[in-house]
């Protein structure tokens, strides 16, 4: 029987970098997903897969994909890696479509404090406005407000799908509570080799390989608070104006400028006591049903527990 993983997420949780550094290059696996070969010319599907009803979903093309991939997969770890699986808005259907491609799969998932995985995700996406029209696009967005947006309307925004034991639960019941693998982002950042030994052993690969490529690298880091700060300058005013293309040297002084923002410390002290007091309200009765079903420290890293 041929060893399988789906890795899904959770966000900002360290997905990009593993994709990026270590997914693609073990010998020992065949990886499906982003960063992996050929993924650009199966990346509708799998988008599909995570966001569509089955009125739009291809189910056969789907079908034929994992099949492609598993046939390559004796002797080796077929590994399916999509962070967007905890943010979908279809969650039960989606893990019932991914038990039907791969019933036997284990499901691995890295989670991460929501007291900082929010603030890091709101940097990075939901500062920027999204899913409006051409001419509203991008603008900038204050924390409170997206905040106000995302707990008003709580199933149809991502701090949704940082609710891990409740989304585990349903892999649970589909693929049994001995195929879910959790492990804490937080180890990822503080005991790296520890965390990239276990991780390593889910998927049956090289530690000290996986180790090697991976060295310090992180992707996708949190915006700077130079970024979001000139983001929310440029929301305002001179919104469609590109100086660069105005003044002498144009292009140099924008690569220049643009690398003096991106230098600058990770976005911080936009998130006000009262809000951290509310996400920790949100969070803790699942966080401690979660630390209960997979025997969890999470106390070590500060998650919000009851």
């Amino acid at each position: 029987m041929i060893h399988s993983i789906i890795h899904i997420g959770a966000n900002k949780s360290g997905s990009t970098t593993l994709q990026r550094c270590v997914f693609p290059y073990s010998k020992d696996l065949i990886y499906m997903g982003e960063d992996g070969e050929g993924y650009e010319h199966y990346k509708d599907i799998v988008d599909s897969m995570v966001t569509d009803d089955d009125i739009y979903f291809a189910a056969k093309e789907a079908q034929d994909l994992f099949a492609s991939f598993l046939s390559l997969s004796e002797g080796k770890t077929f590994l399916y890696s999509n962070e967007d699986i905890m943010t979908t808005r279809i969650p039960v259907l989606c893990a019932r479509r991914l038990h039907d491609l791969v019933p036997g799969a284990g499901i691995l998932a890295v989670v991460r404090n929501q007291l900082t995985a929010i603030p890091s995700w709101y940097a990075n996406h939901g500062a920027y406005l999204r899913h409006v029209p051409r001419c509203y696009w991008h603008r900038y967005v204050s924390f409170d407000a997206w905040m106000d947006y995302c707990t008003t309307f709580r199933k149809y925004s991502p701090i949704d799908g940082f609710f891990y034991h409740r989304i585990l639960d349903v892999y649970a019941s589909l693929f049994g509570k001995d195929h879910i693998h959790v492990l804490l982002y937080e180890d990822f950042i503080h005991q790296r080799e520890t965390f990239m030994k276990n991780l390593c052993q889910i998927l049956r690969i090289d530690d000290r390989d996986a180790l090697q490529r991976l060295g310090g690298q992180r992707e996708r880091r949190r915006n700077t608070g130079r970024e979001l700060q000139y983001h929310r300058f440029r929301s305002s005013f001179f919104r469609d104006v590109s100086f660069s293309r105005y003044l002498p040297g144009g292009a140099r002084l924008k690569r220049a400028w643009l690398k003096f923002l991106e230098s600058g410390p990770p976005a911080d002290g936009f998130m006000s006591d009262d809000w951290r007091e509310k996400i920790a309200v949100l969070y803790r009765e699942d966080n401690s049903r979660l630390a209960e079903a997979f025997g969890l420290s999470l106390d070590r890293y500060g998650y919000p527990l009851r």
